[in-house]
This record gives structure tokens, C-alpha cells and sequence, in this order.
């Protein structure tokens, strides 16, 4: 299913990016306290993003182009638009899949749905800086801040082994995503014309 394929064959981008390498943080601490009063301060996020999708089943590195939108509480609108039209409402606990202008709703499309909102909305919210579901090891260069989260329960691994997030120092917005099942499927997000705390319409997230 296309889904899987856009959300959950991911892996980690070398500790090379933007051409600086990474250390370990000294001070994860201060850095953790940055990320939770940036993601308090959040009300809403809109941005545009490249998705880039490696597999060992694909011969080439698939590409893709799209938009997001998060709105606090828990809502979260993820719209690909290219190649194929795919897009995920997320509103509370209510979640809506549509893929080339139909809505999906068989029982096993739902299962997947709802193990991406888990990831989507600790991911947009920061909730995952409390270290529950993750292990997270802090790192920098001279203008960004990573984050790599390793699942603690089994039952996580089994859909991806490692997530790494890239931050801007400056602004602590997201710039990438990259997830990963297996050293050879990995899907990294690029985020761009990122408008923080903007007006956001509830319909959004309700209509495809």
C-alpha cells in the first residue's frame, strides 16, 4: 500500500547534513528545555515539504511534494500532492485516509492510519521529549540541532527502528524528518516556508 510506502520505510541520514558534522551535545538538558518551550509556544505550523523515499524494493529514490498543517489540539492535515494525491486528517482521536480523491476505510489501512497518528502527533507536539516511548540522543553542528529517538518497546521497533529530527538553532522549527525500518528503507521529509502560529481554519482537518 502506497501509505506504507509514504509514512513507514524510513532510515537515517548520515551524521553529515548541510555539509557540517555532528557531535554530541554537552548540554542536552538546555536543549530539551528550548525544544518544550518552543513546542508550548506552538498554537499552529503550516509548511510545505519533499518527501524522498529509498527501498530496497525501488530502483530508484522516490520522490514527492506536499503540505502540512498542525493545530493545537492533536489536529494535523498531511496532503501529498505529488506524484499521486494521498492525505491524512487528523482530528483528536478521529482519523480520515483518502488516496487519489477516494477515502479508505478497510480495517487494515485504519491500523496503519492510527500507528501514524501516534508518531504524527508526538512528532508535532513534542510529547516525545518525554522520553516514554523513546530513547533520544542529542547532537549539533553550528547551526542545527539532532535528535535521534530509537524506540524502547519491541512492538514500536517493528515499524521503524530509528527516527532522526534535524532543528534549526535559531528558530527550533523543524527542517527534516527522517525515519527508518531497516538500513535499507528510509523516508526523509524537507520542510520549508514554515509559517508558525498562523490563522489555521478547523475545516482543515474535518474535510478532504
Amino acid at each position: 500500500m502506497k501509505l506504507i510506502s509514504s509514512f513507514l520505510l524510513l532510515l537515517v541520514v548520515s551524521t553529515k547534513i548541510y555539509g557540517q558534522e555532528y557531535t554530541k551535545l554537552a548540554d542536552s538538558k538546555a536543549c530539551k528545555a528550548a525544544l518544550e518551550k518552543q513546542h508550548k509556544e506552538t498554537k499552529s505550523i503550516q509548511a510545505d515539504f519533499t518527501e524522498t523515499a529509498t527501498s530496497s524494493l525501488l530502483t530508484n529514490a522516490q520522490k514527492g511534494t506536499g503540505k502540512m498543517w498542525y493545530k493545537k489540539e492533536n489536529k494535523i492535515r498531511w496532503e501529498k500532492t505529488k506524484p499521486e494525491s494521498q492525505v491524512i486528517l487528523i482530528n483528536g482521536k478521529t482519523v480520515k485516509l483518502q488516496e487519489k480523491g477516494k477515502e479508505i476505510s478497510s480495517a487494515s489501512s485504519k491500523i496503519v492510519v492510527k500507528k501514524i497518528q501516534s508518531l504524527m502527533v508526538q512528532m508535532m507536539t513534542g510529547e516525545f521529549l518525554n522520553e516514554k516511548e523513546f530513547k533520544i540522543s542529542y547532537l549539533e553542528n553550528k547551526s542545527n540541532y539532532k535528535l535521534i529517538l530509537t524506540p524502547k518497546s519491541d512492538k514500536m521497533k517493528r515499524y521503524v527502528s530509528e527516527i532522526n529530527l534535524i532543528f534549526g538553532k535559531k528558530e527550533l522549527t523543524i527542517k527534516e524528518l527522517t525515519m527508518l525500518t531497516d538500513s535499507d528503507n528510509k523516508l526523509v521529509y524537507n520542510f520549508s516556508n514554515m509559517e508558525v502560529n498562523g490563522t489555521i481554519n478547523d475545516t482543515k482537518f474535518t474535510t478532504f
